[in-house]
């Protein structure tokens, strides 16, 4: 079975909603002379929180099953809202970026460790939350206009559960899915000064 799998957090009914009036302010700002703007559909938001790999088999996925059962367990729920806009020009995507929430980073983090103790090396993690909304043209020049749209009123976004995710094509179909069960964020681990 050939499928890039990740794991990630789709937004509920009132995210989508939230997400949406976010969506329309970003048309509504876009200058006439600006790049083309390909807007992404609600069904395709989501916080990506860890790439788990391109190939698997059978076994690996029971594996990662079980694994992110455990990062469930480790997490509890929470919100977070989104602090700003920003375009990442050498993929052309318009990005809603999560304030920063140590929950939502431990999420990240906890299916990072999950997967890591299940013998199941990430390909890529998470450090910068975000909800990709829309793309321009990859390689476009700055773009000031997108961060002069506001949001400072940004409504909480409820996660409450996250979901193992491939694309299908267009489209992403979950393989599972996890609430958060956890009562409270896990020690983060220190490292002593070596001086």
């Amino acid at each position: 079975m050939s499928r890039t799998l990740f794991t990630a957090w789709r937004p509920d009914v009132a995210g989508q909603a939230a997400l949406s009036g976010l969506r329309d302010r970003i048309v509504a700002a876009r200058p006439h002379d600006a790049p083309g703007l390909s807007l992404r559909r609600p069904d395709q938001w989501h916080v990506t929180l860890c790439f788990v790999a391109r190939q698997t088999d059978d076994a690996m996925l029971a594996a990662v099953r079980i694994a992110l059962g455990h990062a469930a367990a480790a997490i509890p729920a929470h919100g977070f809202t989104i602090e700003r806009l920003a375009f990442w020009r050498h993929s052309g995507a318009l990005v809603a970026l999560a304030a920063p929430s140590d929950t939502l980073q431990a999420l990240c983090d906890a299916n990072r460790d999950a997967l890591r103790l299940a013998g199941i090396r990430p390909e890529d993690t998470t450090t910068q939350p975000h909800v990709t909304l829309a793309y321009l043209e990859r390689g476009a020049p700055p773009q000031p206009w997108i961060e002069q749209v506001d949001c400072t009123d940004a409504p909480l976004l409820h996660v409450d559960r996250f979901e193992l995710l491939f694309n299908a094509g267009g489209r992403y179909e979950a393989l599972g899915e996890w609430p958060l069960t956890g009562s409270a964020l896990p020690l983060r681990q220190s490292q002593p000064g070596l001086f």
